[in-house]
């Protein structure tokens, strides 16, 4: 132990004596620091260490990282320093050991708590107390306020990643393939994503890949993403081998890799971003109609027209791959329930509501479906007081050519969208060559509109903004 001056093994001794019941003793007047009655012993005292660097050490449960050292003392015979605890302004409070170290992982997550993870020096304030004990007596030591400065652990994250494999023939100067959270702090949002088109590469039954970083593109492999021992996990700095993607399901059209940068995990997931509908719409011969995933992650919406030309009823079902019915998926196939104005038919699906255009909502992960049947859509914006239910705006259904229609007395001015049934929940905005659920303002201007919701014959939900005198 390290050894304290003559008066403090005095004063530490007649603690120990008034924690044993002794009343007259001359140390039973020391000053108390707070609410627990820590002593202050002068002399003794808890002081920094400078920059304390995370992610120089081995970060981890253990109490091994030194935070502050001691003042030296020496205590008296059987008396020995057992533990300490750093108490923060927040309240929060890290067990130390009595030399002064401690879980690295602890002081990170706490650190990290307040300022996020970024690898920079941030700085808080904390009280050390330590506990001498002898013979099963304790006293607890207020060693003083310490200033601690830290750099939490977390690694250098850049902005976006390339892969560079069997896609693109191990060329490390080729960008087609960007690993990226959209430009946002990696601290902040560390799930970087990537959607890699596999039909127009073929169809490839399987992948290797490393992921480049910025700063290494063109050659230098040296700061690669690489894959760990631990499935799911990866390491920084090459360390590792290539990434593999196998057992990809035939005429599967796309895959999302989604790589946490904070945690060093990577995942995959395959998918097809539409969903066909097929029906007595079109005498379940076509399925040209469908849905999307707009985010890639198993989540699909969009539009249906459905109609009964032949008689057989409001009836249809869903087709991951067009003409494919070994792809389908019926009622049975939506074990999570199906509702709103769709309903389960006895393996087909059935809309409850009149013919006319259906807003789908799909989820393939919790396997639900819902319909809500559109009853009117219409123009919205600056120019009718934002206004969803103002009757002079209401767009007619053409059947023929599967879109809305309106033509207005006079030009559209400023900002505006569209919006379903009288309200907002059902909404389209974005860019009119791909409008989106809830998407931002339009500003085109004209006075023939044009709307086509259900992606029969392009891959997004547009219109046509143009001017008739």
């Amino acid at each position: 132990m390290k050894k304290l001056s003559i008066y403090l093994m005095l004063a530490v001794a007649g603690l120990f004596l008034a924690a044993c019941g002794q009343e007259d003793n001359e140390f039973a007047g020391l000053k108390t620091a707070n609410a627990e009655d820590a002593v202050v012993v002068p002399g003794f005292s808890a002081a920094g260490l400078g920059v304390i660097d995370l992610n120089t050490v081995e970060v981890s449960e253990a109490l091994d990282v030194q935070a502050f050292t001691v003042s030296e003392a020496a205590l008296p015979d059987g008396v020995e320093l057992a533990k300490g605890e750093i108490v923060f302004e927040d309240g929060t409070v890290i067990p130390t050991t009595a030399s002064g170290q401690v879980s690295g992982k602890e002081l990170s997550a706490y650190i990290a708590s307040l300022y996020g993870r970024r690898p920079v020096e941030r700085t808080v304030v904390g009280h050390v107390y330590l506990y001498a004990v002898q013979n099963g007596a304790a006293v607890k030591i207020d060693a003083g306020e310490v200033t601690f400065v830290v750099v939490p652990k977390a690694p250098v994250i850049e902005e976006a990643y390339y892969l560079t494999g069997t896609l693109n023939g191990w060329d490390n100067t080729n960008t087609d393939f960007v690993l990226s959270n959209g430009g946002q702090d990696p601290y902040e949002n560390p799930t970087f994503t990537c959607t890699i088109d596999l039909e127009a590469l073929g169809y490839p039954e399987s992948i290797q890949f490393k992921a480049t970083p910025v700063s290494g593109v063109g050659g230098d492999w040296s700061g690669c993403l690489a894959a760990a021992e631990e499935e799911g996990k990866f390491n920084y700095d090459n360390n590792g081998g290539n990434f593999e993607i196998t057992g990809i399901e035939s005429g599967v059209k796309m895959l999302i890799l989604t790589f946490n940068m904070l945690d060093q995990t990577w995942n995959w997931k395959a998918f097809n971003p539409f969903i066909y509908f097929i029906g007595a719409t079109d005498g379940w011969t076509a399925a040209e109609q469908r849905i999307c995933t707009e985010n890639y992650d198993n989540k699909y919406t969009g539009y249906v027209y459905l109609a009964d030309p032949n008689g057989w009823g409001l009836e249809f079902k869903w087709q991951r791959e067009p003409g494919n019915w070994d792809s389908q998926l019926n009622s049975g196939s939506f074990t999570g329930g199906i509702t709103g104005d769709f309903a389960d038919w006895g393996g087909n699906i059935k809309a409850t509501a009149d013919e006319g255009l259906y807003y789908v909502e799909m989820d393939l992960d919790a396997m639900t479906l819902k319909g809500t049947k559109i009853n009117s859509m219409g123009l919205v914006g600056a120019f009718n007081g934002w206004n969803p239910a103002d009757a002079t705006t209401k767009m007619t259904w053409d059947a023929d050519n599967y879109c809305y229609t309106i033509q207005l007395n006079t030009p559209l001015e400023g900002e505006w969208k569209f919006a379903a049934n009288d309200g907002w929940d059902i909404n389209l905005g974005g860019s009119i060559d791909q409008l989106i659920a809830g998407g931002a303002n339009l500003t085109a201007s004209g006075n023939v509109i044009s709307l086509y919701p259900t992606r029969r014959d392009y891959d997004n939900i547009y219109c046509k903004v143009g001017t008739m005198y």
